[in-house]
């Protein structure tokens, strides 16, 4: 052990002991450059013997630092001291575990919400290569964020597989690694032989433990534990879940790793809809999708009829998500289509407007022309009275020299004013009824 005090690499002060474990322990320094709290951790003297287990702890470094999840506890510095126990630099969490974490502080939205977080890290290990193969409560460390709300960190990637690596160096006793409650059965047989789906093997029975407060499987050896997995069936949920919700759980448990979902976006998107914190989720499920590589999620509402056996059907009495992603180039159509909607509304205003200016527009008086007669459907047949009706693109007419009374002006026109001597000739009149004697002589009495 390091005393509290000590000066390590020349720049980390040790302040207290945080935790002591089998192959190593941990310890918060203080950063003098930066004066910023740290976490250390080192490997105890017996386990520098053991060339698989310094090949693991450096495996951790290597892994973490390859991920830039929010979710992810950093890698800081790695080094070796000078007595030649290697030591890694990790950020300064305050919090504490998820199985120190007591069950009442803990409702249905907050463990989906724990456990989106869990796979947004995971999708961008798995995107990489990386499967985790020890997913286990003590692995998700627990603080608060800036807002308030609870924040998962994964842990020790210390015995991850990394699809570009293998594990050729590490002796034969060591091909089953991780805890037993937690692996899958094809983790049990060979931890060489695994992928991403066992990692959701084990998240499913962090969320059965964390809604039922037990393990689905138990056993006192090893040997009892991969027994109990192989052939038992899995123990039905008693806790009061949603039927969709305890789905979920059980799909994640399936033994057929086939019959799982695919990855941790299905899952992640099954998930969403139970989520405390419906805008952080989807946003997750975006997130997360994005860190797989692929375009959007599956069209939801097709589930049902789907035969992708990592879709859940509501028919059925399973649940399928309610979360969709846009599919970009949708997006695109949308956008040129609304354009093109807008140019044609701008071109219909500018044509309307421009025949309203021509109809208002008072027409230059140059030389007498014969007015155009207004079609029959656009103005009424004149009534059957000496008044005569103006249309609206002509002037006012002049009244009769023999009229007892002018026509009326339209309602909208304005008086116009004296006409200057011989300045405009005289505007020709519409044909209109003779009048006869008889009605001459009518006006004149």
């Amino acid at each position: 052990m390091i005393a509290p005090g000590a000066i390590l690499a020349g720049k980390y002060r040790v302040e207290r002991l945080l935790g002591n474990g089998g192959m190593g322990w941990v310890v918060q320094a203080t950063h003098l450059h930066l004066q910023q709290p740290v976490a250390m951790k080192f490997l105890h003297a017996e386990s520098l013997a053991e060339p698989e287990v310094v090949q693991r702890f450096l495996r951790e470094a290597q892994a973490s630092v390859r991920l830039r999840s929010e979710h992810v506890a950093r890698v800081l510095d790695v080094g070796t001291l000078d007595n030649q126990v290697p030591y890694m630099v990790l950020e300064y969490l305050n919090g504490s575990d998820l199985a120190q974490l007591r069950r009442d502080q803990l409702d249905i939205g907050k463990v989906v919400d724990l456990m989106m977080q869990a796979c947004d890290a995971l999708a961008e290990a798995h995107s990489i290569g990386i499967v985790h193969r020890d997913i286990k409560p003590a692995n998700f460390f627990i603080t608060n964020g800036a807002d308030g709300e609870l924040h998962l960190k994964i842990l020790d990637f210390g015995i991850s597989k990394q699809s570009n690596t293998t594990d050729g160096n590490l002796t034969a006793t060591s091909t089953v690694m991780g805890t037993p409650a937690y692996m899958s059965p094809e983790q049990m047989r060979s931890s060489r032989d695994v992928d991403a789906r066992s990692d959701i093997w084990s998240l499913g029975i962090v969320m059965y433990e964390l809604f039922e407060g037990r393990q689905p499987f138990q056993g006192d050896t090893f040997t009892a534990m991969v027994l109990r997995v192989a052939n038992d069936p899995l123990p039905p949920l008693t806790a009061q879940l949603p039927p969709a919700l305890a789905s979920i759980v059980y799909r994640c448990l399936e033994k057929d790793p086939a019959r799982r979902f695919g990855n941790v976006g299905e899952l992640a998107d099954a998930l969403a809809p139970f989520a405390r914190l419906q805008a952080q989720a989807s946003i997750s499920v975006q997130r997360i999708n994005r860190a797989l590589g692929s375009a959007s999620f599956p069209v939801l509402h097709q589930q049902a009829t789907s035969a992708n056996p990592s879709t859940l059907s509501r028919s059925s009495g399973q649940f399928g998500g309610a979360v969709t992603v846009p599919n970009r180039r949708s997006s695109k159509t949308g956008v040129i289509v609304g354009v093109s909607a807008l140019a044609v509304v701008v071109i219909a205003l500018v044509a309307f407007a421009v025949t309203q200016g021509r109809k208002q527009t008072p027409k230059a008086a140059t030389m007498p022309v014969e007015p155009t007669l207004p079609t029959p459907t656009a103005v009424p047949p004149p009534p059957p009275t000496a008044a005569a009706v103006v249309p609206p693109e002509a002037a006012p007419l002049a009244a009769p020299p023999d009229a007892a009374a002018p026509v009326a002006a339209p309602p909208d026109a304005v008086e116009p004013p004296p006409p200057l001597p011989d300045a405009a000739p005289e505007v020709p009149r519409r044909k209109k009824k003779t009048p006869t004697s008889d009605d001459l002589m009518d006006q004149r009495t």
